[in-house]
């Protein structure tokens, strides 16, 4: 079978993981994800043949299909600070046996810089958000109200009254 590959990046698409494995796109594609209603013996063919191609999966195209990735955004202040490497590592340990995987953006305790994070992170239509605080601009608020993404506010307690949050009040720390 001659390959072909995507128009714009010659890798190795889905339809030709399908055509070489002897099943349609969708099953494929359910085959890659894990699906249990692809019987077995199919999803080692969609997998041998993937593996044969040197396949990647386009996330991309995945939550472009679905309206939602499996990506949650984790958004911190500094990553000098050991308190929020901890705190990578816990959601990490905790995302990634989930299949969820984290996306990280440090901010730099500059809200604008945040906004801009947030405004390019929900372009991956991410399945969720962890946000530092409460302190953030207007247009980030609008922002992610509009996107119906579901978002925890770690570390502070003391913020908006509908807001899921984690951590401890500052205010009754001091």
């Amino acid at each position: 079978m001659a390959r072909i590959g995507s128009r714009t990046t010659g890798r190795p698409t889905l339809a030709e993981v399908a055509r070489m494995s002897g099943v349609s796109p969708i099953t494929a594609s359910r085959a890659l994800r894990g699906v249990s209603t692809v019987a077995p013996e199919l999803a080692a063919k969609v997998v041998a043949a993937a593996t044969t191609l040197g396949y990647v999966a386009n996330p991309a195209a995945r939550a472009l299909a679905s309206a939602r990735s499996h990506s949650v955004v984790v958004l911190i202040p500094s990553l000098s600070n050991q308190l929020f490497i901890d705190t990578l590592e816990a959601i990490h340990d905790v995302m990634r046996p989930r299949g969820l995987e984290v996306l990280i953006g440090n901010y730099h305790y500059d809200t604008a810089e945040e906004e801009n994070l947030i405004r390019n992170y929900l372009a991956y239509q991410p399945c969720g958000m962890l946000l530092t605080g409460f302190e953030r601009t207007d247009a980030s608020r609008q922002m992610l109200a509009a996107s119906g993404v579901p978002c925890v506010h770690m570390m502070e307690l003391d913020g908006e009254a509908d807001a899921l949050a984690v951590g401890f009040s500052q205010h009754q720390a001091g």
